[in-house]
């Protein structure tokens, strides 16, 4: 006994054997920790569709209404000048840009006295015409007495009445030019309107065409509209006879006078012609009375141009193409699937689709090219428990 007590005690102190107790006392102590730990739980997550906002098609007549904008001008817009050249010698106090005229009104007068030089040169030149008419009529007659046999139209001076009366036409015509450029000489409004751009003062020598001033109607206002070539039959721009007018409604929206106003309008025709970017270009003409103030030029607006009548059109979030005309259509399953469609118009909000789509499917609002075909998905707003398997688990220790 004291045998074995001398053997452990020599085991235990010799230090050959330390390692091998420190090896028993770290396998004891994780001995101890596994059989102390918590039991473990291992939660299996589901994995939960995404989710999305559907569109349900409901396929409607429908008005369009398409956009444009332009900027407006006159219709009647007109340089002032004078045919003939002269002296500025009275100025009128209307004329000044901005000033409003009336028809009729006297704007400016040229020194008159060079022109009735000029009408009484043309008179006198009527009355020269006329004595070498009668003195060719006089050699005429007395030619016509006794003509010989074989005489010409020369001999006959046939030729030499021709001259004279066509020389009293041209003197008559001088000298209605120069009575018109006397009248002329006194410049009145031809219409009632603006002036602007005016440049003129008493003493000045003006020559003729040499612009004044210009005079615009704001009475008769019009809107050149650029559409898109694809558009022009969405708004029958195509009348059964070529002649016919285009009568289509139109709503314009400007900022002017720092307020934002409207005015309404009607498309009375169209340029003929495609730009090299495949636009058409309308014309609006401008109601003045629709405004709180009338439209008056440069004014920029923004139209809204009434379309024709659409039978049987759905009309879908814009947002919704995946593509140009490719939607995601959802089954009763939830799973969904690529549907091409053909529309006609689209806006900011909306597209306008005419075949591919029926009333009762329901479509994305959103379209995203990265879901794939057949993939299930959850309608936000409608209660779908969730599906799918577990992919990983993830340990949990219970505390």
């Amino acid at each position: 006994m004291s045998q074995g007590r001398s053997f452990f005690s020599r085991w235990v102190s010799d230090p050959r054997y330390a390692s091998a107790w420190v090896l028993a006392l770290l396998v004891l102590a994780l001995v101890f920790i596994y059989r102390g730990a918590p039991d473990t739980v291992t939660h299996t997550p589901r994995l939960e569709s995404p989710e999305f906002r559907v569109h349900t098609v409901e396929r409607t007549p429908v008005t369009l209404t398409l956009h444009s904008q332009g900027t407006a001008r006159a219709r009647d817009r007109l340089a002032l000048t004078f045919r003939a050249g002269g002296e500025v010698v009275e100025v009128s106090e209307s004329m000044a840009s901005g000033n409003w005229v009336e028809k009729g009104e006297l704007l400016v007068r040229l020194d008159p006295e060079p022109f009735e030089l000029e009408v009484a040169q043309r008179r006198h030149d009527v009355e020269s015409a006329k004595l070498h008419l009668e003195q060719a009529q006089a050699k005429a007659t007395i030619a016509r007495r006794s003509p010989s046999r074989n005489a010409t139209d020369f001999a006959l001076n046939v030729p030499q009445l021709r001259e004279a009366r066509a020389r009293v036409q041209m003197a008559r015509a001088a000298l209605n030019q120069a009575i018109g450029d006397l009248e002329r000489a006194t410049m009145k409004a031809p219409f009632s309107g603006r002036l602007e751009q005016v440049r003129v003062s008493e003493g000045q020598t003006v020559g003729g065409g040499e612009s004044v001033g210009e005079l615009f109607s704001s009475r008769r206002m019009e809107v050149r509209l650029p559409v898109r070539n694809e558009w022009l039959d969405l708004m029958a721009v195509f009348p059964q006879e070529p002649e016919q007018a285009l009568d289509i409604p139109v709503r314009l929206r400007g900022s002017f006078g720092g307020r934002e106003r409207h005015w309404d309008g009607m498309i009375t025709r169209r340029e003929s012609g495609v730009s090299s970017n495949q636009m058409s270009w309308l014309i609006a003409e401008v109601d003045p009375e629709s405004g709180s103030v009338p439209l008056e030029p440069r004014v920029y607006v923004e139209a809204e141009i009434q379309g024709r009548r659409l039978p049987e059109v759905a009309a879908v979030p814009r947002s919704a193409l995946i593509t140009n005309n490719e939607v995601w259509v959802v089954d009763e399953a939830n799973h969904i699937r690529r549907q091409e469609v053909g529309w006609v118009y689209r806006d900011d909000e909306s597209v306008y689709v005419t075949e591919g789509l029926e009333s009762g499917q329901r479509v994305l609002e959103q379209g995203s090219d990265h879901l794939l075909e057949g993939a299930e998905i959850r309608v936000r707003g409608e209660p779908q428990p969730a599906r799918g398997g577990p992919r990983s688990g993830r340990i949990v220790r219970d505390v």
